[in-house]
Formats: structure tokens, C-alpha cells, sequence
């Protein structure tokens, strides 16, 4: 297994200054999130991107993902739908001009507009496209266990990969976000999609009430004792999605936290 840092875990650093501290931690390359607003996007200027690279020469294994946020892939208004694949299909030809392997997906949401059935339908229809888009470049499309999403289980993920039905087009398998959005058992999320897992996103929470609260992992609730049990076979990557830029108050800086995140993940090897 190789572990990777996000920017997620790091809100208040440019990608460089993450690349720096994910380095000095001793991890094996970087997950990027690419949305405008943000310390990063799939507009940026070629200098700043040449910056990243070769920041991320000193990580072994550079950028590894790169993590857009096009939600409404299947809206119902087939504009608003082709925006959002066409900008998924600049993601892909930044991350393999960047040496990533892997671009993050949504599904596609599950509120696009249309019935359930009208929603999926398109969801698999973008999905092919953009699984075809991607065939040659040598960039997997990375269709992420999320809420919100016609992907919120395991059992859905499997389903949309396989109707899409291209090898570009892989599961991101998030534990705790099916554990924490779903009624499904943790055991069937895993055991649904293991044969097209090929990326892992690694956080923790706990309830206090009803209330979702994010922490360091292993001090939550989401099994990765026994996860990682199942994992044994696995070779790809675990990224550490510290939850720092959703729960700022909720979490220590990554410097320790995600320290603590990657020494427990290894204490379980």
C-alpha cells in the first residue's frame, strides 16, 4: 500500500506548502482538490502549475489525484449536465498532464431533476462518456462512495461502474461515508466492490448525539481495524481525506493529525 496526504487536511496552505508537510510526514504523493475558490483549480495558470510539479517531485510519487467537484453530471437540463462532463473531462487531461493517475467522480446526484430511474439513466450515460473519454489516457476515473450522490452504497457503486462498463472507470471505495449516510453494513460495502476498488479514502467521526463529528482515525467509530483486515490484498493507494476544511474546530492541524492518521493506519499493517 502507498499513502497519500489531501488538501482537504490543509485549507490554509498553498498546494506547494502541503506537498512540503505530506513530505516530511514521509508520504508516497498527493491528492489535490481542483475546485475555483479554492487553493487550486483546473484553470489555473501553466506557472503555478509547473510550481506544484515541481514541488511534487520530492514526494515519490508526485500528484496522484487530482478531486473536482462536478455534481450534476446527470441534471436533468442536459446543459447543466454537459458543463459538468466537459469539466470533467479537463480534469482528466490535467491529471494526466500533471502524472496523476486518477481523477475523483460523483456519481451524479441523486436529486438531478428527474425520477430515480431518470436520474440513474443519465448517471450511467455521462459515466460512459466519461469513461470513454478517459480510455488511453492512462487516467482512472475514481467513482466516489458519497453522500448525495446516486453512489451513496457500495452496492450502487459496483451497479453504475458496471453498467458504464470501462476499465477507465473504477470505485473509490469511503467506509465512512457509507457508514455514516447509509443503512448499508460496512461489511457489504466492501465485499459488493472489491473487485474495482482502486483508491481508498481513509477519515474517522464519531456521533455526539445526533451530530457528526470528525476526528483522527482510530478514535472514531468506523472499523479500520478490521477494514484494513479486509484490505490485506489491496496495493493501491489510502488517502488520508482529513476533514480539516470541512470541520476546522473539530480537528488538529494535519501536522499532527494526519501524523497520528498515518501512524495508526501503519500500526495496523
Amino acid at each position: 500500500m502507498k499513502f497519500v496526504g489531501h488538501t482537504m487536511g490543509t485549507p490554509n496552505l498553498t498546494v506547494a506548502e502541503a506537498i512540503k508537510l505530506y513530505q516530511t510526514i514521509g508520504l508516497d504523493g498527493i491528492e489535490i482538490v481542483a475546485q475555483e475558490g479554492g487553493a487550486f483549480s483546473i484553470d489555473d495558470p501553466a506557472d503555478k502549475i509547473e510550481t506544484i510539479l515541481s514541488e511534487a517531485k520530492k514526494l515519490p510519487d508526485g500528484v496522484v489525484t487530482l478531486t473536482p467537484y462536478y455534481w450534476d453530471i446527470n441534471n436533468i437540463d442536459p446543459k447543466i449536465a454537459e458543463e459538468n462532463i466537459c469539466g470533467m473531462k479537463r480534469a482528466i487531461d490535467l491529471a494526466k498532464k500533471m502524472g496523476a493517475g486518477f481523477v475523483r467522480a460523483y456519481g451524479g446526484k441523486e436529486e438531478a431533476g428527474g425520477t430515480w430511474e431518470e436520474n440513474w439513466k443519465n448517471a450511467v450515460a455521462a459515466m460512459k462518456e466519461i469513461g470513454r473519454y478517459a480510455s488511453g489516457t492512462g487516467v482512472t476515473v475514481l467513482v466516489e462512495n458519497h453522500p448525495g450522490t446516486v453512489t451513496r452504497t457500495g452496492e450502487n457503486t459496483y451497479k453504475l461502474i458496471n453498467e458504464a462498463g470501462f476499465d477507465s472507470v473504477k470505485a473509490l471505495y469511503d467506509p465512512a461515508n457509507v457508514l455514516h449516510d447509509t443503512e448499508e453494513d460496512w461489511k457489504y460495502t466492501f465485499e459488493v466492490q472489491k473487485d474495482i476498488i482502486r483508491y481508498v479514502h481513509v477519515k474517522d467521526y464519531y456521533m455526539e448525539g445526533t451530530e457528526r463529528k470528525a476526528c483522527v482515525v482510530g478514535k472514531g467509530i468506523v472499523p479500520w481495524s478490521e477494514i484494513m483486515k479486509l484490505l490485506s490484498g489491496y496495493r493501491g493507494y489510502l488517502s488520508f481525506e482529513y476533514e480539516k476544511r470541512w470541520y476546522p474546530d473539530q480537528l488538529p492541524d494535519a501536522e499532527t493529525g494526519v501524523k497520528e492518521c498515518v501512524n495508526y493506519i501503519k500500526s495496523l499493517l
